[in-house]
This record gives structure tokens, sequence and C-alpha cells, in this order.
């Protein structure tokens, strides 16, 4: 039986969070960053929904459509896997140390000994002749020296619905000069709490990553604030950076699901860095909201996204913490609200946020309902300026027919977002690729990736309803040219799909091409 079937925020139950992507990786080492893009709903082989996950090389001339590449869960050695969904979540890092970048990919409807959406996450490395496939292997919660195990989710349920890999992340968090990487288990059930969730740590070293050292991290670890509860969703999405400016990079991770005695629901949990591995002391439970916006009373509209930049110019990492379903106004429904702070952040000096809402006098539009603003989002200097910027999704956002989707892109400045200027982008804008149209989800995912190695990254802008060729959320990928001093324009759109000259494989319903980018 196929497991996805319309796509929809609501992916996982208890839980409506998307993938996030910041810079992409540079696999080969020639000075152009690579982008990869996730196809979850593949039917690779014609396994149902096994998933696929495109891989196109960075050039001159942007990302190299003829020299791309395709993986599916065979490509690791793994046997075909139904509904494994490979692609859902997406992250590069340098496991190893050598200069080329390696990539990690989940597959959270694994289906790991008999239980169905337990999750996996496959890792390859990357070399001065491309992916060293010799070397790809994966990680489960039944990997040997991994702590924890698949479990059922309830007693005589066949599904585990742990969905290890939900989210992933990478860092240096013990500043030893190989990436880390952190892995979102939003379904994982803490003692008799369902959904509550964890993140594992798998630590980086000269022969890539391995399970020795690794961590697992929930609200019920020593030192770890508040505790365990159900439906928390710790860990549904995952940012890493330097946020208390020490040398180590820091873990922050969604917990969409936290509500504490303050009226409000979703929290950021920040653990980090030091010498000796990420750690409790100092950490953090955050609650995002500002004097102009708090958090409305509202279970059903929690869950969080998490991404990191310098809109300042700093030099020290700033935290945004989006709540897409956030309602604003009297008749709010799902409208969405981005949360800035400037670092840098510790326990003695917690964030403080500026509140981003539509309409409000720096981010261009109107509120309305189901726009998700925030949904997505995406760090890169689009300009080259020094200061970095930030792209926000709101794929429900009514352009022509509900859910076609826009993105928004706020400009850094020496006086942070809210001086830098704004403007907007969707299907329907002067030169850009494809028609807005219902269901679209234009923005439902991004990356900021400088394929063409001139210091201004493109946006990559994920488009999974599209309909390619007759073919019903097939889906593609819109990329926006970044320019220095300019930044993002729409001459020379480019619009990545699978039934394009020279990439591999073809469009077919329900392929979801541009779920996850990074």
């Amino acid at each position: 039986m196929r497991r996805i079937r319309t796509l929809s925020w609501a992916w996982v139950v208890g839980s409506v969070l998307l993938p996030i992507a910041r810079a992409g990786g540079d696999f080969n080492g020639d000075g152009f960053e690579d982008v990869a893009i996730g196809v979850p709903g593949e039917d690779a082989t014609n396994i149902p929904a096994t998933g696929l996950l495109h891989v196109y090389p960075g050039s001159a001339n942007g990302p190299d459509v003829a020299s791309s590449v395709v993986f599916d869960v065979k490509a690791f050695g793994d046997v075909a896997l139904t509904a494994a969904t490979l692609g859902s979540s997406i992250v590069w890092g340098d496991f190893d140390g050598d200069g080329f970048d390696d990539l990690a990919a989940s597959a959270v409807g694994a289906p790991i000994a008999g239980l169905l959406d337990a999750g996996r996450v496959y890792v390859t490395y990357g070399s001065a002749s491309g992916f060293d496939m010799t070397r790809a292997r994966w990680f489960d919660q039944n990997t040997k020296g991994i702590k924890d195990k698949v479990e059922r989710e309830e007693k005589g349920s066949t599904s585990s619905d742990e969905f290890f890999g939900f989210s992933l992340s990478s860092g240096d968090y013990d500043a030893d000069g190989y990436d880390d990487l952190a892995i979102g288990v939003i379904g994982e059930r803490i003692g008799k709490h369902k959904n509550s969730g964890a993140v594992h740590v798998i630590y980086g070293s000269a022969v890539g990553l391995r399970a020795k050292r690794n961590q697992l991290w929930h609200q019920n670890s020593k030192g770890v604030r508040d505790k365990c509860e159900e439906h928390e969703g710790f860990g549904g999405a995952l940012t890493s950076g330097d946020l208390n400016a020490d040398g180590f990079d820091d873990l922050v991770i969604a917990v969409g699901g936290e509500a504490d005695a303050t009226p409000g629901f979703g929290r950021a949990a920040i653990l980090f860095g030091s010498k000796k591995r990420l750690r409790a002391k100092g950490n953090l439970l955050v609650k995002p909201e500002s004097a102009s916006h708090a958090l409305a009373v509202n279970g059903s509209d929690a869950e969080v996204q998490l991404v990191v930049g310098d809109f300042n110019g700093d030099d020290v990492t700033d935290l945004v913490v989006s709540v897409p379903k956030e309602p604003v106004g009297v008749n709010g429904n799902q409208n969405g609200v981005v949360f800035v702070a400037a670092g840098p952040i510790t326990a003695a000096t917690p964030p403080v946020f500026t509140a981003f809402i539509e309409g409000d006098g720096i981010v261009p539009g109107t509120v309305d309902s189901f726009d998700n603003f925030g949904a997505s989002l995406a760090v890169g200097d689009f300009d080259f300026d020094g200061f970095d910027d930030l792209a926000i999704g709101a794929p429900g956002e009514t352009v022509t027919g509900e859910g076609s989707g826009r993105v928004t892109v706020l400009y850094g400045a020496a006086g942070g977002l809210a001086t830098g200027g704004a403007t907007t982008f969707d299907q329907n804008t002067a030169n850009v690729d494809g028609v807005a149209e219902m269901g679209d989800q234009f923005g439902f995912s991004l990356a900021a990736v400088d394929t063409e190695g001139d210091g201004a990254p493109e946006l990559f802008i994920g488009v999974p309803g599209e309909n390619i060729n007759g073919e019903a959320d097939a889906g593609a990928v819109n990329m926006l040219l970044g320019v220095t001093m300019f930044g993002l324009i729409t001459a020379n759109d480019q619009l990545l799909y699978q039934d394009q000259p020279n990439t591999p494989d073809t469009s077919e319903a329900e392929d979801f091409f541009g779920f996850a980018i990074h």
C-alpha cells in the first residue's frame, strides 16, 4: 500500500514540520556547491514510494543537469523498501574531515525489523572522483552501537512510527575538525509518552561517522530542561551553529508541541557544544515570542522551524524560529510568524526575539488564513554584501488558488533584517518559470546553494505539488539567481524536474520532487 497519497504538512501524525536547508555541499571539491533534491514519493525500480535522491553538481553555469546523478536505497547496498521515502530530509557535512563534503539523506518510512515507518539514514562520502559508494552505509536504531532500538508504536502494532531521520543537521559540536550528524526521531516514545521525540547525535572521525560515542537526547535526559510528555515532537526540526561564539557548534532542537505554564505552544531547545561533545550544562528551552506578538494558546498550531545566520554582519550567529501555523489577528488561522533573535545566545543572555508577520510594514503582503508563513526557511548572502539574508516560504499562500505558494526574502543589513528591505516571489512573478496554481505549494522547501561559485548563492524553491506533463504532484524546483550587490533576480530563472532532457528518471504522479532540498 502506498504510504504517500497527498502532499500535506500533516505527513506525520501529530507533527507538521518541513525540511529545512541552508548552504549546499561540495562533494567533489571543485569549488562549486552542489544541490541535492529529494523525491520521496518516487516508485524507484517499481517499488512504491521507495524514494529517490537527485544530486546536481555545481558549475560556472549553475547546476549541471547533464552530470546529475540519482540514488535509490539499493545504491547504498540496501534492498528496495516499499514506502521508505528516501529523500525525506537531506544534509551535507564533512564527516571525515578530508575536505570533500559528504551527503546524508533519510528514508523516514523505511521498515526496520518488520515495523513500518521506523526510518533509516543513508550516508555517502565525497571524493575528488565523486561519491565513493564503496564507503556508503546507513544508520537506524537497530544499528550496532546506536543507543536505543526500533520499537512498536504500541503493543501489537505493525508500525514503529518513530520516523528516524525526520530531521537532519550537521555541525562540529566538539570542534575536532570532523562534522557530526544530528538525527531527529520525532515519533520516539519515551517511557509511556507517545511521540515525545528524541535526537541521536553521531560523531565524525577520520573514517567518517561511527556509532562510537553517539548520544541520545530527549527531555528526560539528565540535565535537559523540562520533561517528556506526549506529542511534543522533540526533534521535529534541527539546525546547528555557534550561538554562544565559543568556537563549538551548538544544536537547536524544535519542540513544537511543548507547552509550559506560560500560555502558548512551540519551543526550541538549545544544547551547547564543548570539547566533550554536546552537553546539558547551560541548555535552554526557548519560547519564541516578542513584545509585539505573544504565542496563542492553540495546540493544533504547534510546530516550529529553525535556521541560523548572521543578519547584521557582526560575525555572531543569530537564531530564527518560525511558528508557521500561528494564528494572527482576530480571525487568524494558520497564518504564521517568524521570530529572529540576534546572537550571542547563552544561558546568561537568552534570546530576545523580533517578530516578522506578513503585512507588518517590513514583510510585504497581507495576513491570510492557511498561508503557513515560515513553513520553510533558508539563509544565504544572496547579494554578497557581507550580511546574510533570510528566505521564508509560505506554501499555503493563495496567489492563484489556495496553496499556490509564495516566498519572501528579507535582506540583512547592519541594523538587521528589519532595515535591509524585502521582496516576494511566486510563479506569477515575471520571468519565474511556471504558473501559480492551486496546490503547487511553491516554497514548501528552500535551500541557498552557491552552485555558480560566485559568492552570491542561488535560491532553490521546492514546488512538490507542481503538475508535470499531466502528472499530478510530480514536483519541480525553481532556481533564482543571486547577484552580487543586487540580490535575487528572476532573469534566467531555471526550473528543474525529472522530465527535462539529460535528467535521470521521469516525472510521475505523487513523486513530490522537491520535497526536500539541500
